[in-house]
């Protein structure tokens, strides 16, 4: 898989953003965040978003955030306040973030970064989950990768005008949390589940987030992202419109294999409808330069939250893989999807 090491890969962006708060923030809402999704391009498991957040109102407690599903239907979830601290690497930045069993590091600024997790997690079912079922189950999990990013980020609102204005216009601003950026990887490591350890050759999207989030207004969204073996890729984002406005946000981009971004947006979203373990359209249709551009999809790997997220009293989350083809070139890829209940067909 074609990567780009060489070069500057910081987008312009400043490098400091990618070190950690070592400070608790003044604003009891101003979070500092990071992610990533590791999504195995063998098809039998992903960890679709593994995330701290810290919150000024709670800095020495963050939030822990852990996904994992196995192609077998067993998922493994973590959603908790556990104690944090943040450390300096030997160049005296802070570069380091411990959230309970979960290590993250920045090695590299734009570059390099590796997670590292040994815990316990609840255990249960993509069945289970559809169907909004509890458990109580619990099985041991461990992983250590290190992710090389694939090209600069795409910062959120950066690509287009149109996406900057609804950015500046508050609203996409605050469901984004402030300042985010994701950037499209190539990870190595292991994950050891169930008595088996597993090597990783994966692909993946870090995040970067820095700012107050307020998913109040939230009535839906799409995410994508997805790196070809040819070194092509693709993200997007778009909010669900309200009933008489435009969608909040809307930003996509498309990446050619010798590194060149085009600006996208979105113009048609697979929009969750019911839930399905696996099968489900994942199709998009993006409008560039270029045209349009179709990106067939197919759900693959499946967790649905009807019970941990922010916005889990209306809505109900999806996250998982999918299969997408792009001018006959194939890869397995990230989706996310959130859908108010009662637009959800059989709930």
């Amino acid at each position: 898989m074609a990567l780009n090491h060489s070069g500057d890969l910081s987008g312009g962006l400043n490098p400091d953003f990618e070190y950690f708060r070592a400070e608790m923030p003044h604003d009891p809402g101003m979070r500092d965040s990071a992610t990533i999704w590791v999504i195995d391009q063998g098809g039998e498991l992903a960890l679709p978003r593994v995330t701290f957040d810290g919150i000024g109102e709670s800095w020495e407690r963050p939030w822990l955030q852990l996904n994992f599903v196995h192609a077998d239907g067993r998922t493994l979830r973590i959603w908790d306040q556990v104690p944090g601290n943040v450390a300096c690497d030997d160049a005296g930045n802070a570069a380091i973030r411990g959230v309970g069993p979960l290590a993250i590091q920045c090695l590299e600024p734009f570059r390099r970064w590796t997670f590292a997790f040994d815990g316990i997690a609840n255990q249960s079912t993509t069945a289970e989950e559809r169907a909004g079922s509890r458990s109580d189950r619990t099985m041991p999990l461990s992983f250590a990768v290190e992710a090389q990013m694939a090209a600069p980020p795409w910062l959120m609102g950066g690509l287009s005008a149109d996406a900057a204005a609804r950015m500046q216009a508050c609203d996409a601003s605050a469901l984004m949390g402030g300042v985010r950026y994701e950037q499209i990887c190539r990870l190595t490591g292991t994950v050891s589940f169930d008595g088996r350890t597993y090597p990783i050759d994966a692909t993946g999207m870090r995040v970067r987030r820095q700012g107050v989030r307020n998913m109040g207004a939230a009535l839906g969204h799409c995410q994508h992202s997805a790196l070809f073996p040819s070194g092509k890729a693709f993200g997007a984002i778009v909010m669900a419109p309200g009933p008489e406005g435009p969608d909040a946000f809307n930003e996509a981009f498309l990446l050619t294999a010798d590194g060149r971004k085009i600006a996208a947006r979105i113009v048609s979203a697979p929009w969750m409808t019911h839930l399905q373990d696996s099968g489900d359209d994942a199709s998009l249709l993006l409008e560039s330069e270029w045209g349009r551009v179709r990106i067939e999809g197919t759900t693959l790997l499946t967790m649905f939250d009807h019970h941990n997220f922010e916005m889990a009293a209306t809505s109900i989350l999806h996250q998982g893989t999918a299969r997408y083809i792009w001018d006959g070139e194939e890869t397995i890829g990230l989706i996310e999807r959130c859908t108010l209940r009662d637009r959800l067909q059989g709930i």
